[in-house]
């Protein structure tokens, strides 16, 4: 069965709200209208018995019954109750009653319009003793509206006013069915009015509705509510929504992890996400550059910022994020491994010289020569081992240093180890990030100074804190230089091919990070870049 359309389940719950409205309506008419129905018909009843028992035809039949019963009067009595029961017709007729009864004041029916039995015509006490009055009753088997007025004589020298009996006018309730009839019409009439303006609302208001929704169901709507949903949190990278107000509009859970973030409640500024100034720049579209390289925690995360447009009206911005801690630092470590290779390549070309050099001399027989040769290279690497080893206990940046040591000379560059130099064993962990900072700032080092230049790295290990500082003598860093070094992709290489560098630093200072520390740059006749990092008791070996 196919479901219906907007603008139909609009027209029907507008359809089926007035009727309920109408009926609504209908019902507390029938009540106000009975309610009126009994204090009108009530006063009327009340005024046209008070009249009828004023006239002096009644008063007359009335009062021949309390005189005794001769012959004369019972004569006269007869002739009387013909006009009488004429009279009563006509005043129930007048006053729209149902019947109109007369009682004597010894209890008997001297006239009715209706068959009435006296033992059946019960009369209010107040009535009894002289009052009038009007409400409702039980009279033939049905509700009525009664009025019931004493009857007076004129009162005479020899006789006192007294009541003569009691008039009794009454007119029966119609029914609920009986009232709803009579207000059928105007109930029919509003309801058809309604129905016609609801259809009417109902289409206009389907129509703008249509016009918002661009023609889809709430089916369609709700479908694609899910679709998106499903795709926002499907997607690996990360999404942020940003509406003109600056305010989150959406957000998929990659985003919250790359971020750092709890999700944020509904209309949260991106001001009050807590990022770096640069970060929330670029998620409320200050930056329009691709491919932003920024740093994040422990995380160097990539960035792009479009601006969205819907019918040619721009609403906001959408962010995507992309995690390239990884690969940036699989990038560097690549570069590292082609610097090394270009270092055992030079090893090699002189090691191959040495070869040659000690196969000369064996067959020139110079023996005491080459034994002296053999044994200089050998206290040369011992003492380059004995000052690495000896000050540097942790392997991962001894063998690291021993390698910087031999790719130092490849570039003309003393590399020495400060005075009182101490690192102590660490866990794989701090170990690695331990390799990456020292690598780091001693590549940084050894580029920046050329040949002939001098870099010094000191280290001090008190098993709470590590502080790496490198110096050297080249020119220094820029002033201007001196707060972006750190950024992801910075770099002040010039004439050569530099993708991929300007990261170190930045990979450094997230590893510092990671372990609660920092880096800065300071200037002492050349660069001195100092790292600190502290230590857990997880960490120490």
């Amino acid at each position: 069965m196919s479901r219906l359309s907007l603008s139909r389940q609009l027209l029907l719950l507008q359809m089926c709200i007035v009727v309920f409205v109408v009926a609504a309506v209908a019902g507390v008419s029938v009540v106000q209208s009975s309610a009126t129905f009994t204090r009108e018909e009530g006063r009327r009843m009340l005024g046209a018995a008070e009249s009828l028992a004023t006239e002096g035809l009644l008063r007359q039949s009335t009062a021949l019954t309390l005189d005794g019963e001769t012959a004369d009067e019972r004569e006269v009595q007869a002739r009387l109750q013909e006009p009488l029961g004429i009279r009563l017709e006509g005043a129930r007729v007048s006053a729209g009653a149902t019947y109109a009864i007369l009682r004597g004041a010894d209890g008997e029916v001297l006239g009715a319009s209706l068959p009435t039995d006296a033992e059946d015509l019960h009369l209010e006490p107040s009535v009894e003793g002289g009052a009038s009055w009007s409400g409702t009753g039980d009279r033939y088997g049905r509700r009525t509206i009664e009025a019931q007025v004493p009857v007076f004589g004129d009162g005479a020298e020899d006789r006192p006013v007294e009541q003569l009996g009691v008039i009794v006018l009454g007119r029966t309730y119609p029914t609920r069915l009986e009232i709803l009839g009579s207000a059928a019409p105007s109930v029919f009439a509003y309801l058809a009015l309604a129905m016609l303006i609801g259809a009417a609302g109902s289409l206009l208001l389907s129509r703008r509705v249509k016009r918002q929704t661009l023609g889809l169901e709430p089916s369609e709507i709700a479908g694609l509510v899910e679709q998106r949903e499903a795709m926002l949190h499907g997607v690996r990278e990360g999404v942020l929504g940003v509406d003109m107000g600056g305010c989150v509009a959406f957000v998929n859970d990659e985003a919250l992890h790359l971020l750092g973030l709890e999700r944020p409640a509904p209309g949260t500024s991106v001001e009050d996400l807590g990022q770096e100034a640069e970060v929330t720049a670029i998620l409320r579209g200050r930056h329009r550059e691709q491919d932003l390289a920024v740093a994040v925690g422990p995380r160097l995360l990539v960035l792009n910022n479009q601006p969205v447009t819907v019918r040619g009206r721009q609403t906001g911005w959408v962010t995507s994020m992309r995690d390239r801690t990884e690969l940036l630092g699989l990038q560097h470590e690549l570069a590292e491994e082609q610097a090394g290779t270009d270092t055992l390549r030079a090893q090699v070309h002189e090691f191959r010289n040495r070869m040659h050099a000690i196969g000369g001399m064996a067959e020139l027989g110079q023996t005491a020569e080459l034994g002296e040769f053999v044994r200089a290279i050998v206290d040369n690497l011992d003492a380059r081992l004995a000052e690495v080893s000896g000050s540097i206990e942790d392997p991962a940046v001894a063998a690291l240093l021993v390698a910087k040591l031999s790719r130092a000379d490849e570039l003309g560059v003393e590399l020495t180890l400060a005075q009182g130099a101490r690192l102590l064993h660490h866990d794989p962990v701090l170990s690695a990030d331990l390799v990456t900072v020292v690598g780091n700032l001693v590549d940084n080092a050894l580029e920046a100074v050329g040949r002939g230049g001098e870099v010094v790295l000191d280290v001090d290990d008190d098993g709470d804190r590590i502080e790496i500082e490198v110096r050297d003598s080249g020119a220094g860093i820029a002033v201007d230089d001196v707060e972006r070094v750190f950024e992801p992709g910075f770099t002040t290489k010039v004439g050569e091919d530099v993708k991929g560098h300007g990261f170190g630093l930045a990979l450094t200072r997230m590893a510092c990070a990671r372990h609660g520390g920092t880096v800065t740059v300071a200037q002492r006749g050349g660069a001195v870049l100092g790292a600190e990092l502290l230590v857990g008791e997880a960490s120490r070996v």
